[in-house]
């Protein structure tokens, strides 16, 4: 006998077939017809007799948390003898979170079949549940057949045109697009719309990272990434060798552009969240965070191939500094956030979690190892000459095309891509207010604006930063660069690159040594010493107490934790060394006296010198006898070190 198909089946191969007219009776609400199109998916032969038969226990996985719930609900009505429990959480009892389905095991007791239903069963059901499953299934991913299905259901008409991005929204966005009382058309509308509104404009204002002005360290992990997720979005690399990472570095840098444009280069889809953002957004209760954390996690998961990414990844404390007052609260959040990670690498869905943040050094440990954002991407304001200009050029949007922006390329060293882009939104607005064009006077006005200061007050500052420089180059370490145009922070500033990351007590001498540069600059070229280099100072001071009381290099090896000083005897020896490496750069900037000069008028006249403008002035002039200088300390390294006012 010839099998005939079934009426769904029929109307499938009719994707033109007319809606019905608006007046005809309603089927089913969207939530009640999702969950039936979802169970008759995952109804083979084998798994319907498992539910038909008595006791049987039967743990159901979904994608998601709503999934869950709309599955739970459908199981209920198809098989009205089953006893159906939903677990999306842990229960929180008395501190502690308890896993769910222990109590309902007495079911099977009663020769009654039971139902366990959870997007992460795993992580949420009671390990006896676990261990006795007769079956572990899993519900299918929503597809566009299957959404089809269920518009026909509620509309009784054969819906046109849906997509598998249809598919992929969110259910609560779903729910509310298709309802009773609607034709199909309009409910595929809806979805559309929802679609567009979703994505609106966002798509076109990503740019690809090809025309991102980045730093050759973000340029270089970037183009390697793109390979292999172009590698496991085509099946020929598995997911899980994808390292997953963290951006860091200081705000305004465009860690979440990077992300994003990462994901449109790829042409994979982009989930986003602030992991401040749980805790500011509803009541800040442990129940709605763990909602919050898990609903991302679902997301991500459902949108595969996927990049997660998570801001503000800081806003977890690292457990090891928490006290024990805040210990309590926080461990459980900690905890399930970590999960939740694991939960996606042995997902083996093809997804990419990346976090950002601007204090690095404040991430969990167990955060950051490996097998989870184990990758630490530093994103830094851009370093050379080329990249400011590269910078530069992606903010100007093709004006100035035939300007010369060397002079704007030194003022804009060690400007984040934020400032810059400050810079040039009210350089267009004088323009604007003026009636003309963008001029490169009007870049300049913002990037260097009016200085109050008399010159008195600024040669000091000149000289300060200039002693500085001047030390670090003499003692082998590499200067990044000078300025003295002010911020909100301080009058003139001073990069130098550390020694190592390994620092021994010769490195801290040095170290100490450059940071009271600027005041022994102060002393021996200019007035006098001044406050402004408390900053340095107090610098000086916690690198040195951190030498001998954490780091076993001040002749003892004991380590005492806590901050500032422990006893007048720490007191007086650290100020012993203080005064001899004092000494010791006084002697380095009188045997550079006439070099030190130079300098600091010109970093008077062009505001800003770059580390190469240095080393070819200092280059040029032959100390006599460079006292208390080791040649044999000086090395180069790749990270970033100091920043002296």
């Amino acid at each position: 006998m010839r099998k005939l198909p079934n009426i769904d089946e029929l109307l499938e191969t009719f994707e033109d077939a007319p809606s019905p007219p608006p007046d005809w009776p309603a089927g089913e609400v969207a939530v009640n017809a999702l969950g039936t199109v979802l169970l008759d998916a995952l109804l083979d032969s084998q798994t319907r007799n498992m539910f038909e038969q008595k006791p049987r226990l039967i743990i159901v996985r979904t994608e998601n948390a709503s999934l869950a719930e709309i599955v739970g609900n459908a199981i209920e009505r198809r098989f009205l003898d089953v006893a159906v429990k939903v677990a999306t959480e842990r229960l929180r009892s008395g501190g502690v979170h308890l896993r769910i389905g222990g109590a309902e095991l007495g079911n099977l007791q009663k020769a009654r079949t039971l139902a366990l239903v959870s997007q992460n069963p795993d992580e949420i059901l009671d390990e006896a549940a676990l261990a006795a499953s007769d079956l572990i299934v899993s519900v299918p991913s929503l597809t566009p057949a299957l959404l089809r299905k269920a518009i026909r259901r509620v509309t009784l008409g054969a819906p046109r045109g849906v997509t598998p991005a249809m598919a992929r929204l969110d259910v609560p966005v779903i729910v509310a697009a298709v309802r009773p009382g609607l034709t199909a058309r309009e409910c595929v509308s809806n979805l559309q719309r929802a679609l567009d509104r979703l994505s609106a404009g966002k798509a076109s204002s990503v740019p690809l990272l090809s025309d991102l002005p980045l730093t050759r360290n973000v340029r270089t992990w970037s183009d390697d990434l793109i390979i292999d997720l172009d590698a496991v979005k085509a099946g020929t690399l598995e997911s899980d060798s994808l390292t997953y990472g963290v951006l860091g570095g200081p705000p305004g840098t465009g860690k979440s552009l990077i992300a994003e444009s990462l994901a449109r280069t790829a042409g994979w889809a982009f989930v986003s969240a602030s992991v401040g953002g749980w805790f500011a957004v509803g009541d800040g209760a442990l129940g709605g965070v763990s909602r919050k954390v898990r609903a991302f996690v679902d997301q991500v998961l459902a949108n595969e191939p996927c990049i997660g990414f998570l801001d503000e990844i800081d806003a977890l404390p690292n457990r090891a500094t928490l006290d024990p007052k805040h210990r309590e609260w926080w461990l459980p959040v900690i905890t399930l956030f970590l999960t939740e990670i694991d939960r996606v690498r042995k997902s083996g869905k093809k997804v990419l979690l990346l976090g950002a943040t601007n204090y690095y050094d404040r991430l969990d440990d167990a955060l950051i190892r490996p097998g989870r954002l184990h990758r630490h991407i530093s994103v830094l304001p851009p370093d050379t000459e080329d990249e400011v200009v590269a910078l530069l050029r992606y903010f100007l949007r093709g004006e100035l095309v035939d300007a010369d922006l060397s002079t704007l390329a030194k003022l804009g060293r060690g400007a984040t891509p934020a400032e810059v882009e400050g810079w040039f939104s009210l350089a267009r607005a004088t323009a604007r207010g003026k009636n003309r064009p963008l001029a490169l006077d009007d870049v300049l006005e913002q990037m260097v604006p009016k200085d109050d200061r008399s010159p008195k007050d600024i040669r000091a500052i000149a000289l300060h930063e200039i002693g500085h420089a001047l030390v670090a180059h003499r003692l082998g370490h590499i200067v990044g660069g000078i300025t003295i145009v002010p911020n909100s922070l301080a009058g003139g500033q001073t990069s130098v690159r550390a020694p190592s990351l390994v620092m021994t007590w010769k490195s801290i001498e040095e170290t100490v040594t450059i940071a009271l540069g600027g005041r022994a600059a102060d002393m021996f070229l200019g007035s006098g010493a001044n406050a402004g280099a408390g900053t340095d100072l107090a610098a000086a001071t916690q690198i040195l107490v951190d030498a001998i009381e954490r780091q076993g290099l001040g002749g003892t090896l004991a380590c005492l934790p806590g901050d500032g000083m422990k006893s007048a005897e720490l007191w007086q020896q650290v100020d012993a060394h203080l005064k001899r490496l004092l000494g010791r750069a006084k002697r380095i900037i009188e045997t550079d006296r006439d070099a030190a000069i130079q300098l600091t008028e010109r970093l008077m006249d062009e505001k800003v010198l770059s580390g190469q403008e240095i080393a070819e002035a200092l280059s040029s002039t032959k100390a006599a006898n460079q006292a208390g200088v080791d040649r044999s300390s000086r090395s180069e390294t790749k990270e970033p070190g100091l920043r002296l006012q």
